[in-house]
């Protein structure tokens, strides 16, 4: 793993905010329908830059319950249907970054279809 990207995606046992901020500005940046998939684009080319580091910030976002709930809150809709979705989201990274050569631009569709909550 390449130490410079690693630093770029955790920071002291947590998401390097600098990472979030350019997803959260993306998004923002956005118009309201495409907010989700602008910010999810940003995390997108992040993660495929080093898919080593991008595990393990998946692994920090775990068992980061504050972030989560940001996260969720930020989702909008039924509080158990934001956890829901999330916890799918994380569930399809997870496995994606599992593969020897994750291809994330071919899941953006099902991750948005959950983010999105399109179910």
């Amino acid at each position: 793993m390449r130490e410079s990207t690693r630093t770029t995606l955790l920071e002291k046992e947590g998401l390097d905010e600098g990472c979030v901020k350019r997803a959260l500005a993306a998004a923002e940046e956005a118009p309201p329908e495409r907010r989700v998939r602008a910010g999810l684009e940003a995390l997108v080319a992040v993660a495929e830059s080093d898919p080593a580091a991008a595990r393990s910030a998946l692994r920090v976002l775990r068992g980061d319950h504050r972030r989560r709930a940001e996260i969720e809150a930020w989702l909008g809709d039924d509080p158990d249907r934001a956890t829901f979705a999330l916890g799918a989201a994380l569930q399809l990274a997870e496995a994606e970054l599992a593969e020897p050569a994750p291809d994330f631009e071919r899941m953006v569709p099902e991750l948005l279809h959950w983010l999105e909550g399109d179910w």
